[in-house]
């Protein structure tokens, strides 16, 4: 396997009265992201619970993680329908997204 050029880490924080339908629904749309083209590897979870610490920020409901070899895969990432679909079925429900970009080495 190629060693992944750069990683995109993408946090969740959720309305408070996102409904239980809504979750579900989202999770669904978080495996279908997982499946455009280019990614190298996808993974999506919830904060572990791990111990209680000043440097741990656990405070957000979803992650994901994707990996791809090259800027131009995660541009092309960004350009797919299906993240668009992401965005236009979910972004009602989140109250925050933020976006931690990385080349690794």
């Amino acid at each position: 396997m190629t060693k992944p050029y750069m990683a995109h880490n993408v946090f969740f924080w959720l309305k408070e009265d996102t409904s239980e339908k809504d979750k579900l629904a989202f999770e669904k749309g978080l495996e279908k992201l997982g499946t455009v083209r280019n990614i190298q590897s996808f993974y999506w979870g919830k904060p572990a619970s791990t111990e209680n610490r000043d440097v741990v920020d656990n405070s957000y409901h979803y992650s994901i993680n994707a990996f791809f070899t090259s800027l131009e895969n995660q541009l092309t990432y960004q350009e797919d329908p299906i993240h668009h679909e992401f965005i236009e079925n979910h972004s009602h429900i989140w109250k925050t997204v933020k976006v931690y970009d990385n080349l690794t080495n």
